[in-house]
């Protein structure tokens, strides 16, 4: 906003320092007057005021959709999570249940040998979540249309 052009006179004592930015001001805007270095100096605070809001404005609008979003995906990384988790916990009770119904001191790890049951359940969980992960990105596709 700028001001009109009816001058008002008034008296100010100024630090030697701040007189000399004045000075400085006049020189690089080409101004011939202290008065035309102060009314630029004002219009520069406005326009560096109303700057500072509009980017905590677009700072605090962004930090909002940052936090649903990061919100939403947290919360389906959470649900996966416990899910898994449940499946674990699942699976560590029925394996021990079948070792100790069975007499199984120790085992033989995947690193020496995987058996053909192994190696058929792997792909078949490899495939599941290729097909998941296919319907995902299908739903996300049509979810932004």
């Amino acid at each position: 906003m700028a001001f009109s052009d009816e001058r008002n006179r008034f008296r100010v004592t100024l630090e030697d320092k701040v007189m000399d930015v004045i000075d400085d001001i006049k020189e690089e805007q080409n101004l011939k007057y202290n008065g035309d270095a102060i009314t630029f100096l004002v219009n520069e605070y406005k326009r560096l005021k109303n700057e500072q809001w509009s980017l905590n404005y677009v700072a605090e609008v962004v930090g909002k959709n940052l936090h649903e979003t990061l919100k939403e995906e947290l919360t389906r990384v959470r649900l996966g999570t416990n899910n898994t988790d449940r499946n674990t916990q699942i699976l560590i009770e029925l394996v021990n249940g079948m070792m100790i119904h069975d007499n199984v001191e120790d085992i033989m790890t995947t690193d020496q040998l995987e058996s053909d049951g192994l190696v058929t359940a792997k792909n078949v969980v490899q495939e599941r979540i290729e097909n998941k992960r296919q319907k995902r990105v299908e739903w996300e596709a049509s979810r932004q249309k």
